[in-house]
């Protein structure tokens, strides 16, 4: 064999190999190639009905920013048995392949909930200036009481003093967050009054034998709270832990003895026989008023238990059923009447800032505050007592 022939014979195995190697590698460049083409990420995305708010690596991280917005008006409250969000929230899977362009995660997802939960405000502060009432202020403002007593939870109106700050406007929620919890409270339990008769008071007077003493119990309600305000309220038990004290009112039968006081009357005697003649007159004698304007006062005050309105809607309501058209200030009620120190069903309670409708017995009809529920209850409340005006 020539050596060019054993050159050729030894260069053939070589490129052989060559070949076998080149072929090699090309697989496993394209084995590589598909594998990475069709590998893939997957991304959590949190919604707020069809809107996506926030993407995160984790289904977990998505879940807890969920539990985020459920925990935010809990304030470790354990008693939630119900927590809803609007519009709902939901984690949706998202699965990108990796050769394609990945998504930009969100930036801090938690302060970016916790600005929707604030919600926007248009709200705005009022400073009270000297000798404001709110009857100034809601002039100013042109707004009512009702409203300003409304957005302002815990101002009253006897308690108004100059650089205090009343809220105006309202916020407006992208997220609404209504929780719902058992919550127990402690309750007063009205006393009742009873009245027996007695002959040694005069017709007219009453006298306290038995003092009334509010009872207690404990209420377990459920209720509804809407981003943080209470919005209702069931009761779903109460159980009794101190019994009220029925009230005794000694009324009187005895009737009042007339003093009779004698005058004498003298005739002309110019012309005729001087004669002299006796006549009587009754004496007058003050008596606590019982007209029918007072007992139509006190019956439309009853009548109207339950409802929900404020102390001077309670009073200018009952004051109608006695053709009386009158609404101010609680103070204001005094000029309809003279004040008395023997109250009587019908007449006006007067108290710094608040005024209701006296029912006998120690026993007073007031008006709830903020639209609260009318209740019967003791004359003495958080407010202190001015005194009694009997309607003229």
């Amino acid at each position: 064999m020539s050596f060019l022939e054993q050159t050729r014979s030894k260069k053939k195995p070589a490129l052989i190999l060559a070949l076998i190697i080149a072929l090699m590698l090309t697989t496993v460049y394209v084995s590589s190639t598909l594998t990475a083409y069709g590998a893939t990420i997957d991304y959590w995305q949190v919604k707020l009905g069809d809107e996506t708010l926030a993407l995160v690596e984790t289904e977990q991280e998505a879940q807890d920013l969920i539990g985020l917005v459920e925990n935010y008006y809990m304030d470790g409250n354990e008693g939630a048995v119900l927590v809803s969000v609007e519009p709902a929230m939901s984690v949706e899977k998202v699965t990108v392949k990796m050769v394609e362009e990945q998504p930009e995660l969100t930036q801090n997802p938690e302060v970016l909930l916790l600005e929707l939960l604030e919600g926007e405000s248009d709200q705005w502060t009022y400073v009270v200036e000297e000798g404001d009432t709110f009857w100034d202020i809601s002039i100013k403002t042109e707004t009512d009481i009702d409203t300003i007593l409304a957005t302002n939870p815990g101002t009253r109106l006897d308690t108004l003093l100059p650089g205090d700050e009343l809220v105006f406007g309202s916020i407006k929620y992208a997220i609404n967050v209504t929780n719902e919890m058992e919550v127990q409270t402690e309750r007063e339990i009205p006393f009742e009054t009873v009245y027996e008769d007695t002959d040694e008071l005069y017709e007219g007077e009453e006298e306290v034998s038995t003092e009334g003493v509010l009872g207690k119990r404990n209420v377990t309600e459920l209720v509804t709270y809407v981003n943080g305000v209470k919005t209702a309220a069931t009761e779903l038990s109460s159980e009794e832990v101190e019994a009220p004290v029925t009230e005794v009112i000694l009324r009187g039968t005895k009737e009042k003895e007339v003093e009779v006081v004698e005058t004498q009357s003298y005739a002309d005697t110019s012309d005729t026989e001087s004669s002299t003649t006796s006549t009587y007159e009754e004496a007058s004698y003050s008596e606590p008023a019982s007209y029918s304007g007072a007992n139509a006062i006190f019956n439309a005050a009853y009548s109207q238990l339950g409802y929900g309105q404020d102390c001077t809607a309670l009073v200018s309501n009952s004051l109608q059923a006695a053709g009386i058209y009158f609404h101010g200030w609680p103070e204001d009620y005094a000029v309809l009447g003279s004040w008395t120190n023997n109250p009587q069903p019908g007449d006006i309670c007067i108290y710094s800032g608040h005024v209701a409708i006296y029912a006998g017995g120690g026993q007073a009809i007031h008006g709830g505050w903020n639209g609260g529920t009318t209740a019967l209850y003791s004359v003495y409340c958080s407010n202190p007592l001015i005194g009694y005006i009997r309607v003229n």
